[in-house]
């Protein structure tokens, strides 16, 4: 298991909503019990409509600006803000802003791709 990583030396890679992410800690370092990851999502990028069927989700909104929507349920998120999200929780983001919105998200468990569930194509 890692111990010291550095996030400039953390390769990262762009999903399919276009956001780059670099994971921190999580199952790639050999930590199942929660994850930690910058997720950069450029300009005019907007993900997809999903939830996670065991994960807790907890966004910090580092830089930027945008919308999120939790359930039926929209809110602008700037510097600061903080998101929590629950598992079964549907949601949905938006970088509407001129700048990256670049949050750090926390995980618990940590994130899998098989407990995503994908709510929208």
């Amino acid at each position: 298991m890692e111990t010291f990583r550095s996030l400039p030396d953390i390769q990262g890679f762009v999903g399919a909503d276009g956001a780059c992410v670099q994971e921190l800690s999580g199952n790639t370092t050999g930590l199942p019990s929660h994850s930690l990851a910058v997720i950069t999502h450029p300009p005019g990028t907007t993900t997809r409509d999903h939830h996670h069927s065991t994960a807790d989700e907890v966004y910090f909104v580092h830089s930027g600006q945008g919308r999120i929507r939790l359930e039926d349920e929209a809110h602008d998120i700037k510097p600061g803000d903080v998101v929590i999200i629950r598992p079964g929780q549907p949601h949905k983001l938006w970088n509407d802003g001129p700048d990256d919105l670049v949050l750090i998200v926390s995980g618990a468990p940590a994130y899998r791709v098989d407990e995503v569930v994908w709510d929208e194509d």
